[in-house]
């Protein structure tokens, strides 16, 4: 909860210092501004020229500089998000936007837990006691600034960069966890043995079982080849009806005993997946409800009007 804090001494020294800096630019990469109405302490119209600049505003003496390639490293990005007030324009925005697909796990962690901690800058705890004196200073300067009106513009503009900033951090690190744990799950399962190899042989072996099962997807007409990899869509997941698709021509010819009996469904699908390349993620919940899906009885109903032989 940001609130005006009861401020301990500050020296002389450390308040004569930080009002000779009462707000300074901090550069976006390497844009200046004039200070003509810096040096007349006109600091209202000063921060309006460089938030028109498109660059960004600290109440610290000391210097910052933003570049794309530093503002995610996790070492600068703790004062930038404590101590900068993010006035950037739009189009350094969406610059940063994209640098986030960049990022490591381990970045995006630890940028989205800064960046939750401190979505506000100068923020201030109740009980709080601040032992750094000038920061302490500018907590009393930034009581006054947000009292002022002429300052909104500053305020404004940070809350809207970093929200945006916070939910592109928060999807991509949901993303990127959740495909690192489909890999995982992939990885820790055991070896399955081959698709080919769980099939009944018809016509003497297993090879033409398949050519078979081919023959008979291809005669279906569905959508999909799901015997040929299929690209997953920007988000990560299957193309809308690829699971029921599969599912429908496993199921089916499971049924009908192409499958060896001590083979289950479930190696039958990993298996699947190897051979294709075509992963189906939540593989649990998959497996378990399938069979409801209203898109599967429509594809099972394609595969029985063939009327494909069972084997016996």
């Amino acid at each position: 909860m940001t609130k005006a804090i009861t401020v301990a001494k500050v020296s002389f020294p450390v308040k004569y210092i930080s009002n000779k800096f009462y707000i300074s630019e901090v550069s976006v990469e390497g844009k200046h501004t004039r200070k003509f109405y810096f040096r007349i302490s006109f600091y209202e119209l000063y921060a309006a020229q460089v938030i028109r600049t498109g660059n960004c505003l600290t109440l610290l003496s000391t210097t910052f500089e933003i570049t794309r390639d530093n503002f995610w490293n996790p070492h600068y990005f703790e004062d930038i998000a404590r101590y900068v007030f993010w006035t950037f324009n739009k189009s350094f925005l969406l610059i940063l936007s994209d640098k986030i697909n960049g990022l490591t796990i381990a970045q995006l962690k630890r940028c989205h837990e800064i960046l939750t901690h401190d979505l506000v800058p100068y923020q201030t705890t109740e009980g709080e006691e601040v032992a750094d004196e000038e920061l302490r200073w500018c907590h009393v300067k930034n009581h006054f600034l947000k009292k002022n009106k002429k300052h909104q513009q500053m305020y404004t503009l940070d809350q809207q960069n970093r929200s945006v900033l916070l939910q592109a951090l928060t999807e991509q690190l949901e993303e990127r966890l959740k495909s690192a744990d489909e890999k995982k799950e992939i990885i820790e399962e055991p070896e399955f043995p081959t698709f080919e190899a769980l099939l009944n042989p018809v016509n003497g072996g297993e090879a033409a079982t398949l050519e078979l099962i081919k023959q008979k997807v291809s005669e279906a007409r569905f959508e999909f080849d799901i015997f040929s990899r299929i690209a997953k869509l920007p988000n990560g997941k299957n193309p809308y009806g690829l699971n029921s698709t599969i599912s429908a021509v496993i199921d089916h010819f499971y049924q009908l005993g192409y499958f060896k009996k001590e083979a289950d469904l479930k190696t039958i699908f990993r298996s699947y997946s190897v051979y294709t390349g075509n992963s189906i993620g939540k593989f649990n919940i998959f497996i378990s409800e399938f069979r409801n899906e209203e898109r599967y009885k429509k594809n099972m109903a394609k595969l029985k009007a063939l009327k494909i032989n069972k084997l016996s």
